[in-house]
């Protein structure tokens, strides 16, 4: 499982859970922690996270390429793994291609999946990761879990290396349900993380067992 955010705090406790493989950004998640973007993925990489997923700005192909090179510069200084996270667009794709080609050790993610072709495309150009946006392609209308499952028959049958890392849920049941369509592994917030493991009906039985453990201690 991956963290989807940029904030300290949490990474530093979900670190601790042993199930958190890395960490992914957006400009809108570091926006939240009012620090620039380079000072935080360097604030990041101090706490030992194994990745950090960062992803370009621009609205085309040249300003995507600009910041992908600042990006890359910034990974040479970090001692966690900094991998890109590009739009699934047309100038996109061209983008994924080349940084495959050319910078082959740096791990692409393609995000802003909305739809099982544009998954198809980016595993044909050779992604590492996919990001299908669980949550809003159910709010467009689109099945999710029917797309997941399209992209990972046509990435199985094709022995692609690609991998599905399913983004943007609301509620912990579409992590599972995207788990289950197909995805390989999923980058959730905190807060689902924390729903995953601390229900209350869990904590509940936990504190019934303690007090029963006690009260054998009295005996």
């Amino acid at each position: 499982m991956y963290l989807d955010t940029a904030n300290l705090s949490q990474i530093e406790k979900a670190l601790k859970m042993g199930v958190i493989k890395g960490v992914t950004t957006n400009p809108t998640i570091l926006l939240k922690e009012k620090t620039k973007r380079e000072d935080q993925i360097r604030a990041i990489d101090k706490l030992g996270v194994a990745i950090i997923y960062v992803q370009v700005l621009g609205l085309d192909y040249k300003s995507f390429k600009e910041d992908f090179l600042k990006i890359y510069e910034l990974k040479k200084e970090l001692r966690a793994d900094l991998g890109v996270k590009i739009p699934t667009t047309s100038d996109g794709l061209r983008l994924i291609s080349e940084i495959k080609k050319d910078f082959p050790l740096v791990k692409v993610l393609a995000t802003a999946i909305y739809s099982a072709d544009q998954g198809i495309l980016a595993s044909i150009a050779g992604a590492d990761l996919l990001a299908p946006y669980v949550n809003r392609m159910e709010n467009n209308n689109v099945d999710a879990m029917d797309a997941i499952g399209k992209m990972r028959t046509f990435i199985d049958d094709r022995g692609y290396d690609t991998q599905i890392l399913a983004a943007s849920f609301k509620n912990t049941g579409q992590i599972v349900n995207a788990l289950v369509a197909g995805a390989h592994t999923a980058t959730i917030p905190y807060d689902l993380l924390v729903q995953m493991t601390d229900k209350d009906v869990v904590i509940k039985a936990v504190e019934v067992f303690n007090n029963d453990g006690n009260s054998l201690e009295i005996e």
